[in-house]
């Protein structure tokens, strides 16, 4: 199926879903053309286009009405699109990335408008535009930024007391909603005005009992809407802070991520967590028994300003479409939607039996608050239902005729939130505050309340520092080596922010939701924070693991230690570096110092505390130690904050092209591994002025592609695996290594395996032991593409030398795995061996033959044209054959597929003698080990299947054509 290619149904499917009140609606239309899981959609405001955004960092169009994809994808995020915002006028909509940076885009040429905005420093998870088209609003973390479109400046910056996770202009544009959702006491909706940035009188607005995921305006401003954790909806007057009427949803077996209304205030849409979208009467409140359902979870949702359309992003990476007009007319909908006229005004104001009261009255009627509390002066809590019991309305729940029993029930459950009220909220009246304050160890007790981290949590963090991160690293403050129980001591505190609400909250963000296992890893990891350097040795200078222990750097904090001090440093995991005796032994630096010391500088401007370098943080002289570096380097760089690249030889980005760091083994994967890395030149200056090298479309970009034959989405998000193997030998094909086996240590990263290391064996064996943990990792048939001589320290004579042996191997797609395995016959592998006849084969006259032409009378393949790099073929009659490689396995009973182009190997083996009455009982089809095939060493075959019509095409060979053989 093609980028455009849509699936659409005649009319919606329904199929009765477990509840029996509900049933459910299956898209009318599919979208199909992202490669990652949708992460965010929108809808322009003439409801005729839909605008997508993915994790494949492609922001795409879709036609609704043709059904078809419109123009080309756009890109322009590094990581990840998270969200897509489309103007009230039409005429401008904006991208949100998980690279922090905000594009404004012209809707009309897609192009952009504006220079690229490096918004926020983390991904970004709300971007609101103002009603009047001229400002939008951005959220990531605490920080509220609000800029101008047409000129892509701040306007302005409202830093909210917790992170929030979504942010709404209300539709006059004056005030911006936002929701708060990690903090454990902070679970509110916060309201500013945008002139002075400054909370509104309500703010905080405050009663879920669970961290907030969205918010939403309705369209006359005076409502909003809010989906929680705790598993409801709830529904508030923008004025008074107070709950409209009772929660919605309240089920354990869904829980709303997202909510919308539509533009007319009549309609709530609520994106679930059970690969559904939940709709509800916004006047009456009550359940719409219909649900818009998808097979995948339904990540994102946008409703149409014509209220015509609903369509979801999903992670079957599909944009789905159901059509409202046909969905709330159905015959199944117990409940129309009806038509109502405007909005009861009445439904907004709080009930007339409790106008004198305090919210703080209408929702605990039993605490009464004194009239000087007026609502700006308290937090005003209201509720809804208890949780996961039948809702209840307002005026319910302030019934004075409650059972004691049930009176009892509620008292326990809102005592927690009242004494957090009590305990943080400064009342007017000294006497009330003496009243309810509670005592310093109480009032200490409840503020550290949820603050130690899980075990789970701290169980992780163990692992992934014990483990993943250098064995020492060079601590920035006072120049010293530490070991890894100090910067698990440095970074413990920070384990307290991972909440419970904060990995709740990121299970629902992942697309598709994740389990607790797996998010908790992405919660811990980057807390733990470290730079890392790389650069070109140089021949004499580099301070080593010895030097270090026995010399100081010069650093901002050099200060004497005692050795008391140093001993006590030293039980904490410190491995302390010894002042120098006197002041000149530091002012007289080796060049190898001044590098290291300049990248401790870098690192400080950059707030780390911790650095890693390859020369001075290992010590050479364990042979443990340095087999675990050499085996982990490529993780080590992979997990640090940012890596930094110093190009000795480098001025300008135009020298890269003769960049010795370029030519060298080891920085291949120094490159790659990296989230971040930034170069500086040979003075120590930036080589951009961005601050992370790894950007699309750049002129930087277009440099390192030219330079290391390495394309752009590999630079910027490589993943080590054993496949692609063919393509990613010939990048580090013309590197350089001092240590011949480092050639093949060097690229155990790439490719996610691990080798013992052992110098002294030759860089033969040693790559020839990659290539075996390769093909035990993957079986991927690339690892078998290459050409040339074999290496010589094996029987086999289809393990290459070198990744030399891999240039200029063709395209092959992989489209299956083989199973593979080097034994000491050879490599066995099974190949499907097509005969080949030699044409114009000379007379035989002892000499040898050089550069006979082949024919493969097999479907019509023909002749086949093959480069023996000088091989001299025996004139002795031999036998010869394709052994294709590049196939579909065979499966049970089925055939073996070959595509139209297959890449294969020339295989001769002796014939054997015709015995009328053979000896022993052996036959002519017996071979001996050294008759059996044999691989020549020729340039790659690359071959054309005439017979097949397209590339997508298979022809199936009989099973009898597939031999398994030991080359």
């Amino acid at each position: 199926m093609s980028a455009s290619d849509v699936e659409q149904d005649l009319g919606p499917e329904i199929s009765m879903s477990c509840l029996p009140d509900e049933c459910k609606i299956s898209p009318s239309k599919y979208f199909v053309g992202h490669t990652d899981p949708i992460t965010c959609v929108a809808l322009d405001p003439d409801s005729k286009m839909i605008i997508s955004g993915s994790y494949d960092r492609r922001i795409r169009f879709w036609d609704i009405g043709s059904g078809q994809a419109s123009g080309e994808p756009l890109r322009g995020h590094k990581v990840s699109v998270s969200m897509v915002a489309v103007s009230p006028d039409g005429t401008m909509f904006v991208s949100g990335g998980g690279d922090g940076r905000i594009l404004i885009w012209n809707a009309t040429t897609r192009t952009l408008a504006t220079e690229p905005i490096q918004a926020h420093w983390n991904r970004i998870d709300s971007i609101s535009f103002s009603p009047n088209s001229a400002s939008i609003a951005s959220i990531a973390g605490a920080i509220i930024k609000i800029w101008d479109v047409g000129t892509a400046k701040l306007i302005m910056d409202i830093e909210s007391p917790t992170s929030e996770r979504q942010v709404a202009f209300s539709p006059e544009g004056g005030r911006i909603a936002a929701v708060s959702h990690i903090a454990p006491d902070e679970q509110t909706l916060r309201i500013w005005d945008v002139k002075t940035g400054k909370p509104a009188a309500v703010s905080p607005i405050t009663g879920h009992t669970g961290g907030l995921l969205s918010v939403a305006w309705f369209p006359n401003g005076q409502r909003l809407v809010t989906a929680s954790l705790d598993r409801t909806i709830r529904l508030w007057i923008s004025e008074t802070g107070c709950q409209v009427g009772h929660s919605l949803g309240g089920h354990a077996a869904w829980m709303a991520n997202l909510v919308a209304v539509s533009s007319d205030g009549k309609l709530i849409v609520a994106l679930c967590g059970d690969n559904s979208i939940r709709l509800w009467n916004a006047i009456t409140l009550d359940q719409i028994k219909l649900v818009l359902h998808h097979v995948e979870p339904v990540l994102c949702v946008a409703i149409s300003a014509d209220i015509r359309f609903i369509v979801g992003g999903c992670g079957d990476k599909k944009v789905c479409l159901w059509n409202i007009e046909s969905i709330t007319h159905h015959k199944y909908n117990s409940k129309p939607l009806p038509t109502l006229g405007p909005e009861n005004q009445q439904d907004l104001l709080p009930d007339s039996s409790h106008q004198n009261q305090s919210p703080m009255d209408l929702v605990y009627p039993e605490v009464q608050s004194s009239p000087e509390h007026t609502v700006s002066q308290a937090v005003i809590i209201s509720h809804g239902p208890l949780p996961l019991k039948p809702p209840t309305t307002l005026k319910e729940d302030a019934d004075p005729v409650a059972s004691p029993a049930e009176h009892s029930h509620f008292r326990k459950w809102w005592r927690q939130p009242l004494n957090f009220w009590n305990a943080r909220k400064q009342l007017s009246s000294p006497q009330r505050v003496a009243e309810i304050e509670p005592c310093p160890d109480q009032a200490e007790i409840i503020t550290n309340q949820g603050q130690s981290p899980a075990q789970d949590v701290l169980d992780e963090f163990d692992r992934y520092v014990m483990n993943n991160i250098p064995i020492r690293l060079i601590y920035l403050p006072t120049m010293e080596l530490v070991g890894r129980n100090f910067v698990k001591t440095h970074f413990q505190d920070r384990m307290k922010e991972i909440t419970e609400d904060s990995i709740a909250e990121s299970q629902a963000r992942f697309k598709p939701p994740s389990t607790r296992e797996r998010v908790i890893p992405t919660l811990v990891q980057p807390e733990v924070k470290y730079g890392i350097l790389s650069h070109r040795w140089l021949d004499t200078g580099e301070p080593s693991y010895q030097d270090m222990t026995e010399k100081k750097l010069s650093g901002p904090s050099n200060v004497r230690h005692s050795s008391s001090n140093i001993t006590s440093r030293l039980k904490e995991g410190y491995h302390a570096l010894h002042i120098s005796r006197s002041p000149g032994e530091n002012e007289v630096q080796s060049p190898g110092y001044k590098k290291l010391q300049k990248c401790c500088e870098e690192a400080r401007r950059l707030d780390l505390h911790f650095l890693w370098s390859d020369t001075c943080c290992i010590d050479k002289n364990s042979s443990a130690e340095l087999d675990e570096s050499i085996r982990s380097m490529f993780r080590w760089y992979q997990n640090s904050s940012i890596c930094i690249a110093y190009l000795g030889g480098t001025t300008v980005i135009e020298d890269l092209r003769s960049e010795e760091w370029f030519m060298r083994g080891w920085t291949l994967q120094e490159l790659l591994a990296p989230r971040k890395i930034k170069f500086f030149n040979k003075d120590w200056q930036r080589l951009t002025e961005q601050d992370d090298d790894k950007e699309e479309d750049t002129p930087l970009m277009t440099f390192l592609q030219e330079v290391t034959g390495i394309p752009e989405t590999e630079l910027i998000d490589f993943e080590p695996v054993p496949r692609y193997i063919d393509k990613r030998m010939t990048w580090a094909a013309q590197r350089k290594t001092t240590r011949a086996e480092d050639v093949a240590y060097s690229l155990m990263g790439l490719f996610d395996v691990s080798l013992q290391i052992a110098y002294g064996e030759g860089g033969e064996r040693a790559f020839g032991r990659l290539i075996e943990a390769i093909m035990q990792a993957g079986g991927d048939s690339s690892v078998l593409n290459w050409a040339g001589k074999p290496a010589k320290h094996h029987a086999s004579f289809a393990l290459p030398a070198s990744p030399a042996s891999f240039v200029g191997h063709p395209d092959i797609v992989t489209i299956g795995r083989l199973d593979l395995m080097l034994t000491s016959r050879g490599l066995r592998i099974p190949l499907v061996v097509l005969p080949l006849e030699m044409t114009h084969k000379p007379e035989f006259d002892g000499r040898p033959i050089e550069n006979p032409k082949f024919h493969c009378p097999h479907h019509d393949i023909g002749e086949v044209m093959i480069d023996s790099r000088g091989y001299r073929f025996s004139g002795i009659f031999k036998q010869y054959a394709l052994g294709i490689f590049h196939y579909i396995p065979a499966e049970d009973s089925k055939n073996p597929g070959l595509p139209k182009q297959v890449a294969a190997y020339l295989l001769e083996r002796s014939e054997a003698a015709v015995e009328e009455a053979p000896l022993l009982g052996m036959s002519r089809q017996y071979r001996s080990f050294e008759d059996g095939w044999r691989r020549v060493p020729t340039g790659f075959i690359y071959v054309e299947l005439p017979g097949l019509p397209d590339f997508a095409s298979l022809w199936y060979v009989d099973r009898a054509c597939l031999e398994t053989v030991y080359l």
